[in-house]
């Protein structure tokens, strides 16, 4: 990693000295898995192209022309979402510049954060989705419950890690969200190590029903009876290595001769289903953690042809009737 502790009397006299500098104060004001998310997208696609540039250079349009450049280079193999947060540390990192006097305002194209088009999600098709719960149902191990949780409940991988035998309710059927788990960089040692956190935003704490299908499969692994703080996929006061259930739902998604279908398209998977049920938007959105419904309305409510065409019917027959009237 890039990041440097600088002598507090001195000022920054780069942008990667700036960018040291705006992590340090906001180490203060959010989580470490944040600050790590930050640190790694800075030193692996924000420094190549920012690492020579002086403090007095910094500009308008030198700052813009950057961003394009990463915008350029990297518009084949980034997603929206890493997109957003690279030019979002561009314009933090800048304005904490301005802040604190190195230079005078700079002004931003918003418009270039949006360049990048948001990839369609990835859900699984029924066939899919049968072979990989009839895969899971077949042996009682860590990494089949693992995915059956997520298919069942939309739980992000962390947060499944991270469920103790406490967080399971089996009289109110329901699971309590309220922690996760991260692989994350321990600056003292320079190795990474896994950290039980909170969640992802104060949103992420919730209450997620238990269907009966996911239930029958709790009571059969006897999670009612394991130690109250044991989390329930090693049945002991240790964690579940988050990398090993991304492993192992490879391994089940190929033996079942599928390809590119990753962890995460589960929740995806969950999410469209609850939606096509008739859910709303709102309870959707609470029952998968998200900051605010409207994310949830852009990610998963997009109706099929066929509900178009049959909510065009119901006007074409009052458009009839009119008709009918007049003649």
């Amino acid at each position: 990693m890039f990041i440097q502790t600088s002598k507090n009397s001195e000022l920054p006299n780069d942008f990667m000295t700036l960018a040291s500098e705006w992590l340090q104060v906001k180490s203060h004001r959010i989580k470490k898995s944040t600050i790590c998310k930050y640190m790694h997208i800075i030193d692996t696609h924000i420094k190549e192209h920012f690492e020579n540039l002086l403090i007095d250079e910094i500009n308008t349009v030198i700052i813009n022309k950057k961003m394009m450049e990463i915008y350029e280079d990297k518009k084949s193999c980034l997603s929206y979402s890493t997109f957003r947060c690279i030019f979002y540390l561009i314009r933090a990192i800048t304005s904490h510049g301005v802040t604190m006097g190195y230079y005078q305002n700079v002004n931003f194209i918003y418009e270039i954060a949006n360049y990048a088009p948001q990839k369609s999600i990835k859900t699984l098709s029924s066939d899919q989705e049968h072979s990989i719960i009839k895969a899971a149902l077949t042996v009682h191990n860590a990494n089949h419950l693992g995915v059956l949780l997520s298919l069942c409940t939309g739980l992000r991988l962390g947060e499944i890690c991270a469920l103790t035998a406490s967080d399971i309710d089996f009289t109110a059927r329901t699971i309590i969200v309220q922690r996760t788990v991260q692989r994350l960089s321990d600056q003292e040692t320079n190795h990474t190590r896994l950290y039980v956190t909170e969640p992802k935003s104060l949103h992420s704490n919730r209450v997620i029903p238990i269907p009966d299908f996911l239930y029958e499969i709790l009571v059969s692994y006897q999670i009612n009876n394991y130690e109250e703080n044991n989390y329930i996929l090693t049945n002991s006061d240790s964690p579940y290595e988050p990398r090993t259930l991304q492993y192992a739902f490879k391994r089940i998604v190929e033996k079942c001769g599928y390809t590119d279908l990753h962890f995460h398209c589960l929740r995806h998977t969950f999410a469209t289903k609850c939606i096509r049920s008739g859910f709303d938007a709102k309870m959707v959105s609470e029952i998968l953690g998200h900051s605010n419904v409207s994310f949830t309305m852009n990610r998963y409510v997009h109706p099929s042809l066929e509900a178009k065409q049959e909510k065009i019917r119901i006007l074409d027959k009052s458009w009839a009737e009119m008709k009918a009237l007049i003649s």
